[in-house]
């Protein structure tokens, strides 16, 4: 079933409570149209721009291309998001625009969505990826019914395709766990320590000052992020949703190991960068280079490295090693939820599940060996 329009939003509502729309001339001049029912107003609305839109040698109107539609969706669209993230979306981005570009806008039918994502199956790319080149459609025709170019949005009624490939999340092993409890006397080991202790993100982490960190509320303030959209120059950023502005709490086992770091620290931050190889004094913000070297660098010193001199171990894998524990050690979904800053429980939800899956499976195992030597004992055997 298709999701209902919210006519009222996409309106100004004036003190005379009637809401306020316009539609655009061929001149670029904006008229402006009122009415109590929102609903209304959009009927009207579509149908005086459809009358202003009219070609005046043909007398028919002139739909936008999907490229132009997509193409204002992408300016405002690019102004809102991250850098890195936007370069998930381009090559996704790019590639439905070449198939569809030319097309009358509300010429794309939703078979043709449907038939754009079981390709993307076809290729081999996984449920997340898929997830998010639909995600793109969605956006786009989101604002296509804003802009008044359709009258809903067919991708909220298609579902992806069935079998898709799970990229399934990987927490640290058990040994993994251990050697960064222990070593967090190795180079830049309080690091994966603090990850694993607070479930925070590896660019939550980097952004930290010392004033963030309450030692005697034992709490961590989580109030931005690093990120690297200009090259490898790092600057703050604020959380994604509201989730992610939170106050994580610090547990035993971690406040001493805080508090020794803050007795010897040199520089406002946490986790400063660290000197360059080219005689940069460090002591900044973490950059993404730098980063890159520290994590190399604690990786050999602990052993986390494959025969090819490559970490075995990713930041993001601790993240989801403090949600493995927090099951295992019977923490509820919703403190789970916003300890870790997810926007919504069923994120959280979805790891637990798969987590009581992975649980079952090692029950159902441990029981049929035990039945299995309980039946070779009645044999005999």
């Amino acid at each position: 079933m298709a999701k209902k329009i919210d006519y009222a939003s996409m309106f100004t509502l004036r003190s005379d409570g009637r809401y306020q729309g316009y539609y655009t001339d061929l001149g670029g001049k904006r008229h402006f149209v009122c009415d109590r029912d929102p609903e209304k107003l959009y009927l009207r609305l579509i149908e005086k721009q459809a009358e202003a839109d009219a070609d005046p040698e043909k007398g028919k109107p002139t739909a936008p291309t999907f490229r132009e539609v997509a193409g204002r969706w992408e300016m405002k669209h690019r102004e809102e998001i991250e850098a890195r993230t936007w370069n998930n979306y381009e090559p996704h981005y790019n590639d439905i625009v070449d198939q569809y570009g030319d097309v009358p806008f509300p010429d794309v039918e939703p078979g043709n969505i449907a038939a754009d994502l079981a390709r993307a199956k076809a290729k081999g790319l996984s449920r997340t990826v898929v997830q998010t080149r639909r995600s793109i459609w969605r956006m786009i025709y989101d604002h296509a019914v804003i802009e008044r170019v359709v009258m809903y949005n067919p991708v909220t009624s298609i579902k992806l395709p069935k079998g898709l490939k799970q990229s399934k999340r990987s927490a640290p092993t058990a040994d993994q766990m251990n050697v960064i409890c222990k070593r967090i006397d190795a180079p830049f080991g309080l690091f994966p320590f603090l990850l694993l202790c607070t479930g925070m993100r590896k660019s939550e982490a980097l952004a930290l000052q010392w004033s963030d960190i309450d030692l005697k509320t034992k709490e961590i303030h989580v109030t931005k992020s690093i990120d690297y959209t200009i090259g490898s120059k790092p600057q703050y950023k604020s959380p994604k949703t509201d989730a992610g502005t939170r106050d994580v709490p610090i547990l035993d086992v971690l406040l001493p190991a805080l508090r020794e770091a803050k007795m010897k620290a040199s520089s406002l931050y946490v986790f400063p960068c660290p000197p360059s190889n080219r005689g940069g004094p460090g002591g900044g913000l973490m950059t993404d280079r730098g980063y890159e070297g520290s994590w190399q660098r604690y990786c050999e010193a602990v052993g986390f490295i494959d025969e090819t001199g490559k970490p075995t171990i990713t930041a993001h894998q601790l993240r989801h090693g403090t949600a493995t524990l927090m099951f295992e050690l019977g923490v509820d979904e919703l403190t789970a939820q916003k300890i870790l800053g997810h926007s919504r429980i069923e994120i959280t939800r979805e790891i637990y599940t798969d987590l009581r899956s992975g649980q079952k499976t090692k029950s159902l195992g441990k029981f049929n060996r035990g039945m299995a030597k309980m039946m070779a004992k009645a044999s005999g055997h």
